[in-house]
């Protein structure tokens, strides 16, 4: 179904459960997180979030065990890119179930 009014769009969503305007919400953020995967930002941003991740492994692996602060702020590094791309599978994966969810309701 396509509605290209956006007031006919509020009037639709209004009449539905919380939980259907939820999974609703959660189909729409992850599409609209694949078309940003897809885009040229899109690759950019994980292109450099997969190369953060190789150069703070490689350079975790020649660092002294007694360095300990430097130990630490590679770690964070792989945590914060690492969860980088764990929210963005989060995304996917969310919109990916309320999809199911909605089928089997219409069904």
């Amino acid at each position: 179904m396509t509605v290209e009014n956006p007031e006919e769009l509020q009037a639709i969503l209004a009449g539905l459960d919380p939980q259907t305007r939820t999974m609703i919400a959660e189909v729409d953020l992850a599409n609209e997180t694949a078309e940003w995967l897809q885009s040229q930002p899109g690759r950019f941003i994980i292109g450099c979030v997969h190369q953060e991740l190789a150069e703070a492994h490689e350079a975790l692996a020649r660092t002294s065990c007694w360095r300990r602060r430097r130990i630490q702020d590679l770690q964070n590094k792989i945590w914060r890119a690492e969860s980088f791309l764990a929210w963005l599978r989060e995304l996917l994966l969310s919109g990916h179930s309320a999809t199911s969810a909605l089928g089997e309701a219409d069904e």
